[in-house]
């Protein structure tokens, strides 16, 4: 997401183009992942193995993380094929820039989750959720105020990809959770 954010704030679309092979490499890794858990699953089907619930969650982040994939490929998407971007005025860009910083942060929060084998903090998650919120909502509002100044299509793009950055987050979210069950071996509550 990070290479897809830096194509739509660039000026070169083409930067964007190296996000459909790295998506690819990762859908490829999750196929694999896939693979090997449902052969785990199944040799262990008839036995009470601790590791059954830590495999259950790792097949639960491919599936997060390969969806987190697929917006990044739509961000770069917008990058690539966006109009009129020239219209929107500064503000808004920043509250773009902002929405996906915060969206960024919480990736590299779910993903020191994983790689470290830590839990992360209900609440931190949570004052990240409603940081995303609030950007997203004042982003809205200042787009709605620049209505008459925008291109429709850019003001679409616009949209769009804050759509992305939120749901980005959402699902890193969701891989720190499952990563707080590999790194306790158990669901939480």
């Amino acid at each position: 997401m990070s290479h897809a954010t830096a194509a739509l704030f660039s000026t070169d679309p083409p930067a964007a183009e190296s996000i459909a092979a790295a998506y690819e490499t990762v859908s490829t890794l999750g196929d694999e992942l896939e693979d090997h858990a449902a052969v785990l699953l199944a040799i262990r089907a008839q036995s009470r193995v601790p590791e059954l619930p830590t495999t259950i969650a790792a097949v639960h982040v491919n599936a997060e993380a390969e969806r987190m994939g697929q917006l990044a490929r739509e961000v770069a998407d917008i990058a690539r094929t966006r109009r009129a971007w020239a219209s929107i005025p500064a503000p808004l860009l920043g509250g773009l820039r902002e929405l996906s910083e915060g969206c960024l942060d919480t990736a590299a929060k779910a993903a020191n989750v994983v790689e470290s084998h830590t839990t992360i903090s209900v609440a931190e998650l949570t004052r990240g959720d409603d940081n995303m919120n609030r950007l997203r909502h004042l982003l809205y509002q200042q787009l709605l105020s620049n209505s008459g100044v925008i291109d429709v299509d850019a003001a679409i793009d616009l949209t769009l990809a804050a759509r992305c950055y939120e749901r980005f987050a959402e699902h890193a979210k969701a891989v720190a959770h499952r990563g707080a069950l590999l790194a306790v071996g158990a669901p939480r509550g």
